[in-house]
């Protein structure tokens, strides 16, 4: 799952990037592609160190998640500009985008108003493409199905609303599942602040706003958290004990991302090792088959289930059958979070 982090200039988007990742932003300035560096977070899972240990496995493998951070390209962005409008088209392919809000010293900026102005460019990015497309098919005389959706989600966006608010049917989700809206993907404001600020809650107004648009709040003091990575596993634990804190934020942050993204996380789990496997919710056993793997998938027999929470009643297999919480599950069943599943196939 790929997340781009979006903002407007001197928001503190690199300093997020480092605050989540460890990684150093790109240096300087750049063009086109090359701008993209991404970042792989491990997202912690209480879940899965039980069952590690529960099973002794050799290897834990975590769910990874890639942010992507964009070196600024000064000939594109204004000073003041909500967003560089370079960066819309190497963010339409992500799964998700963080929208950075910066409310720290000298760069305080109106959570409601920003993020509106941000919203309306995406809105205006989507309704220019969708335009464009609808252009086409009129020319070409194309599927009537597809203008005629096109033409419900420009009168939409018309309206200055965001995609992610409009009911799609699964067949208008298909039609546009390349076109990249932006406007429709899940996104996280995210409010960078100082420290003493990151705890504060968001107001009533803020929140009513913020849910308008289909969006959540989450308050990281950025500069806070980059210095974290600079300390080893003891400085690391004081600076947080002094702060009060009993772990970085930038774990509860990547939780809110993973919820945000209506993603669940499933397992298999044994001796060789304990894995962590997200899908997005309400999707089949099936397809958790096919995250693990394509081969597994299409022979697929029937899978046996059983919940995290039985299992770490009884933490081991034999127990759990033993006590009745093993069911066996065809291709239709619904995967739920916490999940350990093992597929019976054969191809």
């Amino acid at each position: 799952m790929k997340t781009g982090i979006i903002g407007a200039r001197g928001a503190g988007k690199s300093t997020v990037f480092h605050a989540l990742t460890g990684l150093a932003p790109i240096p300087g300035t750049a063009e086109g592609r090359n701008r993209a560096r991404p970042g792989q977070i491990k997202v912690a899972d209480p879940r899965l160190d039980l069952l590690e240990e529960a099973y002794g496995s050799k290897k834990k493998i975590p769910v990874e998640l890639t942010i992507l951070d964009f070196a600024p390209n000064p000939k594109e962005q204004k000073e003041g500009a909500a967003l560089d409008p370079s960066l819309l088209p190497l963010v339409r392919d992500m799964d998700a985008l963080l929208i950075v809000i910066p409310q720290f010293g000298g760069m305080e900026k109106d959570l409601v108003a920003t993020l509106e102005s941000i919203e309306g460019e995406l809105v205006f990015a989507d309704f220019d493409q969708a335009e464009r497309r609808l252009e086409r098919l009129k020319k070409e005389k194309g599927s009537d199905f597809e203008r005629a959706a096109l033409e419900k989600v420009i009168a939409w966006l018309g309206d200055g609303k965001p995609l992610r608010l409009l009911e799609l049917t699964a067949q208008e989700t298909q039609a546009f599942s390349s076109f990249g809206f932006l406007s429709r993907k899940p996104a996280l404001v995210t409010v960078n602040c100082e420290m003493e600020r990151a705890s504060a809650d968001v107001t009533g107004a803020e929140h009513a706003a913020v849910r308008a648009h289909g969006l959540e709040v989450f308050r990281l003091a950025a500069a806070f958290e980059s210095e974290l990575w600079e300390l080893d596993d003891a400085g690391r634990k004081e600076m947080l004990k002094d702060a009060g804190l009993d772990a970085p934020a930038r774990d509860r942050l990547i939780g809110a991302l993973y919820n945000h993204l209506g993603l669940i996380t499933f397992y298999t789990a044994g001796e060789p090792e304990a894995h962590a496997w997200s899908l997005r919710r309400g999707e089949s056993a099936l397809d958790a088959a096919g995250v693990i793997h394509t081969d597994i998938a299409r022979g697929f027999i029937r899978a046996e289930v059983v919940s995290y929470e039985d299992f770490a009643v009884h933490k081991s297999d034999a127990k759990v059958k033993e006590a009745g919480k093993l069911r066996l599950e065809g291709r239709d069943y619904v995967m739920r979070d916490g999940d350990m599943i093992h597929i019976r196939f054969k191809v």
